[in-house]
C-alpha cells in the first residue's frame, strides 16, 4: 500500500475477520481518553442534519496525535428501511494520517459503529462498575445489545441476563444467543425486570428523528449498579427524580448540543466526563453502593481510535481491498 496512490477499503467482512478483539477495542478507547484529557486528541459536536421526521444525516470527526489518524465518520439513519429489506442505519469511515493528511482506509462503519459504541460503554464499565458483577439487563435487544453482550462478558463475570424488548420475538433471539454464550438468560415482559436488581443495566433504545416517551423510573436502579445508557437516556424519565450517584458523559461538549437539540433529557450536571476517569482526574466509584451510569451522546473519537486500530490490524492480517485514488 502506497499512501497518497491508493487506499485500502474494508468491509464489514474484512473488519470482522481483522481479528481485533472486544478487550484490545477497549485499550484502544481507554488509550485515546487518556490523550483527550491530556489535550492530544481533539473532537468537535457532531453536525446533524434532519430533513424530516423519519431521517436524518450526521458527520462526526476527530484527530489524535498518538496513534496519529484522523477520521471522519458520515452516516444516515433513516426509519422503515428495515420493510425495505435495507440497514436503518449505513454510515462510512474515511481515516486518514493525521501527519499527512493523505487519506488510508474507507471502512464500512455497521460494525464498528456498534462494536465502538459497546467499547466506550465498556470503559465506563471499567471505572464505574463493580468489578464482581454477575448480572445484566438489556432494554432493546438489537445489533447494540449483541455487540454489548460480546464485550462485557469478555470483562465481567457475568453469570445471568435479563432480556427486554418491545417485540418480544426481538428478546427471545437475543436470549437464544446469549445462552448459547453460556449466560442463563429471562426473558421478561415488564422493563422493570431488566433494570431492578441488575449489576449492569445497557439501555439502546433504537435512535429515530421522534424520541419515545422515557418509560423507565430510576428509582429502579439498584444501589451498586452500573448503566449504560447508549439511547442518550432517553429510555429513563427524568422528570421522575435521579438516584444516580455519579452520572458520567462521554464528552461534555456533545452533551450540550444534544440539549440544545432538545434530544437529552438528562439536564442536571454530570459528574464526569470518560475523560477524566481514565486520566484520574475524578474519581471513578469509590464503594459498591454507588449508582453509577453513562449517558452515551456520541464521540467521535471512539471511531477514530477503533477504527485506527482495525486497520492496523487489517493490515497485519492482510485484509481488505486496495483502491487506487
Amino acid at each position: 500500500m502506497q499512501p497518497g496512490r491508493d487506499i485500502l477499503y474494508l468491509s464489514d467482512a474484512d473488519i470482522e475477520a481483522a481479528g481485533v478483539g472486544p478487550r484490545a477495542l477497549g485499550d484502544s478507547v481507554d488509550f485515546m481518553l487518556r490523550e483527550k484529557a491530556a489535550g492530544r486528541a481533539v473532537t468537535r459536536p457532531k453536525t446533524g442534519i434532519f430533513p424530516d421526521p423519519d431521517r436524518f444525516f450526521l458527520a462526526m470527526a476527530g484527530v489524535m496525535e498518538k496513534p496519529a489518524y484522523a477520521a471522519v465518520k458520515w452516516g444516515g439513519t433513516v426509519v422503515g428501511n428495515e420493510a425495505r429489506g435495507v440497514p436503518a442505519i449505513s454510515p462510512m469511515i474515511v481515516l486518514s494520517d493525521r501527519n499527512t493528511g493523505l487519506p488510508l482506509c474507507i471502512l464500512s462503519g455497521r460494525w464498528i459503529t456498534s462494536h465502538r459504541t459497546a467499547a466506550i460503554t465498556l470503559v465506563g464499565g471499567r471505572y464505574l462498575a463493580k468489578k464482581n458483577s454477575e448480572t445484566i439487563g438489556f432494554i432493546a435487544c438489537g445489533v447494540q445489545a449483541r455487540s454489548h453482550l460480546l464485550t462485557f462478558r469478555a470483562h465481567f463475570p457475568l453469570k445471568r441476563a435479563f432480556a427486554y424488548s418491545r417485540r418480544k420475538e426481538t428478546a427471545e433471539a437475543f436470549a437464544a444467543e446469549a445462552r448459547a454464550q453460556g449466560l442463563e438468560t429471562t426473558v421478561v415482559t415488564d422493563p422493570r425486570q431488566a433494570v431492578e436488581g441488575m449489576d449492569i443495566v445497557i439501555s439502546s433504545a433504537p435512535q429515530g428523528a421522534t424520541l419515545p416517551k422515557p418509560f423507565i423510573d430510576p428509582a429502579w436502579f439498584s444501589p451498586g449498579s452500573y448503566a449504560g445508557l447508549l439511547d442518550i437516556g432517553r429510555t429513563v424519565d427524568w422528570s421522575k427524580g435521579d438516584e444516580f450517584d455519579l452520572m458520567a458523559t462521554d464528552d461534555h461538549a456533545q452533551s450540550a448540543e444534544n440539549v440544545k437539540l432538545g434530544r437529552l433529557g438528562y439536564l442536571k450536571p454530570f459528574g464526569a466526563e470518560l475523560a477524566d476517569l481514565a486520566s484520574g482526574k475524578i474519581k471513578a466509584r469509590t464503594d459498591d453502593r454507588q449508582r453509577t451510569g453513562l449517558i452515551f451522546s456520541g464521540l467521535a473519537l471512539g471511531d477514530v481510535a477503533v477504527a485506527g486500530a482495525i486497520y492496523e490490524g487489517a493490515l497485519k492480517s492482510g485484509k481488505g481491498t486496495l483502491l487506487p485514488l
